[in-house]
């Protein structure tokens, strides 16, 4: 996976959190959300770690968003307190596109 697919991959999670806490679904929506985040935050810091060769502020927030949203131990909060969570964590995976874009050319 090149540096710009990855880039693009940060897109998707980053809809899907926008849209989480503005549309109710249902439950298993947000089971399938955390799996994706988690996947996605894994793939990033893997990336990031292997081309940067040390850690980063990029690795270091999704290791955060990794351990927040992770659906082995889900942490349990109320969805007034997940909105605000989701709504940053959709900002970092902008802030990741674009920090990802600019290594790029």
């Amino acid at each position: 996976m090149n540096k710009n697919s990855i880039a693009l991959f940060l897109l998707i999670p980053a809809v899907l959190l926008i849209l989480a806490p503005l549309i109710s679904f249902p439950y298993g929506f947000y089971t399938l959300l955390r799996l994706i985040i988690s996947i996605t935050a894994g793939i990033i810091i893997y990336h990031s770690y292997k081309n940067a060769g040390g850690i980063n502020e990029i690795i270091i927030l999704f290791g955060l968003i990794l351990i927040l949203y992770n659906p082995v131990i889900p942490v349990k909060l109320s969805r007034e307190l997940w909105m605000p969570i989701n709504f940053i964590t959709s900002g970092i995976y902008i802030y990741g596109f674009f920090k990802i874009k600019k290594n790029i050319g």
